[in-house]
Formats: C-alpha cells, structure tokens, sequence
C-alpha cells in the first residue's frame, strides 16, 4: 500500500511538473504575443501617420493652388479697374478736375 501511495505521489509530481511547464510555456508564448503585438500596433501608428502627412500635403498643396489661382485672378481684376480709372482719368480728367475746381470756387 505505502508503494501505491509513493507511485500516486511520483505521478502526481510528474503531474505538477508538467503542468509548471506548460504554464511556463504558455507565459512564454504570452509575452512573445504581445511583443508581436506591441510591434504590428507601432507598425500601424507609422503607416497611419505617414498616410496622414501624406494627405495633410496633399491639400495644403491643393489650397495653395486655390489661393495662387485666386489671387492671380484678383491681380488681373485690380489691373483691369485701374487700366478702366486710368482710361477714364484720360478721357474726362480734364473736366472733372475743371469742375472740382469751380466748385471749389464758389465756396
């Protein structure tokens, strides 16, 4: 009986023994995982950030079309009123000086 008992006793070691290592086994795994883990989360962040300079680039470049285009187009306007001042100034100067000048006078 006492032969019994030991045998139950070595196999309930044997037992324990192999269930530490399968535990320390799968806490091996475990950090492994989440060292895997951690490496394809830093991955994404860097892809992802990159795809968010890429289009942040993409439309400041696109604004600063908008407002090249739009600004040439309010040069173009500006000249386009001067140049109509001016030919009005060569036209009717004469007289519109001549008759600020007469109401002056007669102040």
């Amino acid at each position: 009986m006492s032969q019994d008992i030991n045998k139950i006793i070595n196999e309930l070691a044997e037992i324990d023994s192999a269930s530490a290592k399968i535990m320390q086994q799968s806490l091996n795994e475990k950090a492994k995982y989440a060292d895997y883990i951690n490496q394809q989360k830093k991955q994404y962040d860097r892809e992802l950030q990159m795809d968010v300079d890429s289009c942040v680039n993409e439309y400041k470049e696109q604004l600063n079309k908008e407002n090249e285009i739009e600004i040439d187009k309010c040069q173009k306007e500006c000249l386009k009123d001067i140049e109509k001042l001016n030919n009005l100034f060569a036209s009717k100067g004469e007289a519109l000086a001549e008759g600020i000048f007469n109401n002056i006078i007669k102040e």
